[in-house]
């Protein structure tokens, strides 16, 4: 009984991971990461000198 579980606990896991699927593209990505650096920018700080 526990390895059917486990079992179908993969198969639902595997189903889930593969039912995701993106719905934006590139562009509308490449768009999202430009207003967010903009966004960096405005605040005074250059985004490329975090020292993380």
């Amino acid at each position: 009984m526990k390895k059917t579980l486990s079992i179908l606990a993969i198969a639902v896991m595997t189903f889930g991971m593969f039912s995701c699927e993106a719905e934006t593209d590139v562009q509308e990505t490449e768009n999202l990461m430009a207003e967010l650096e903009d966004q960096d920018a405005t605040g005074g700080d250059s985004a490329q000198d975090d020292d993380r």
